[in-house]
């Protein structure tokens, strides 16, 4: 299971983004994180990979301790981040930018053709792509590839930030769906979205931040049950 709790962080000393912040992310379940822009949902991210060391607070991963922890520790983990931002090699092949994620095992020759053959099992349309440049697929297939390179490390937990922004919604979908499968296969998923209706559907628990702070959480069944007048309270429409 991952936790942070009492997470204080910002990017000056001055101003903290997040207050106290905590979240439970229990494994085998998509934890959902929403929120307004600018209520720190990146900020916890960041603080969660190692990006940004928080001023106080902790941040636990099976047992481990996260906090503080550099960035590119955490694939020996079993931990794999999907940022927002596209990170595709465009002028790559689809199979050489799914070799990027055996990395920080690129030695093992035998292990790179093991994962490989579980990513084209998970993903078998990246198979059938294999050859073509990744700057040809579509958007929404581009962030299933950056899933599909993560796979690699065969993680345990999966930390997406805003993985459909700027896609059409029946691109999204494909990505939605793409996380509800990998759910059922035994991963675990932190997701953060601004889709509010699509991050509740597809989550088992849901955290809602605003101006920093733990707003209210739930399981999906709470949330469903008066998604409209939560969604007037918290934007205060």
């Amino acid at each position: 299971m991952l936790t942070a709790t009492n997470i204080v962080a910002g990017y000056v000393d001055e101003i903290d983004i997040l207050q106290d912040v905590s979240v439970e992310v229990k494994n085998e379940h998509i934890t959902s994180v929403i929120g307004p822009n600018g209520s720190g949902k990146s900020t916890l991210m960041r603080v969660i990979c190692g990006f940004l060391t928080p001023k106080s607070g902790q941040v636990l991963w099976d047992g481990h301790d996260l906090t503080g922890r550099p960035s590119h520790s955490m694939a020996a983990l079993g931990i794999c981040y999907l940022p927002q931002e596209r990170t595709v090699f465009p002028h790559l092949t689809v199979e050489q930018n799914i070799h990027l994620g055996a990395w920080t095992f690129r030695n093992e020759k035998t292990r790179i053709n093991t994962a490989l053959e579980t990513v084209y099992e998970l993903f078998p349309l990246m198979r059938e792509r294999r050859k073509s440049k990744a700057g040809d697929l579509s958007g929404g297939m581009q962030k299933i590839l950056e899933i599909a390179r993560g796979m690699m490390i065969k993680p345990e937990i999966l930390i997406c930030d805003e993985p459909t922004v700027g896609l059409a919604p029946i691109i999204a979908k494909e990505v939605y769906d793409t996380l509800e499968r990998l759910k059922k296969d035994g991963l675990t998923i932190l997701l953060v979205d601004q889709n509010v209706r699509e991050a509740i559907r597809i989550g088992d628990f849901v955290y809602v931040l605003e101006v920093g702070q733990n707003k209210v959480s739930g399981t999906k069944a709470e949330f469903e049950t008066n998604l409209h007048d939560m969604i007037k309270n918290w934007l205060q429409i």
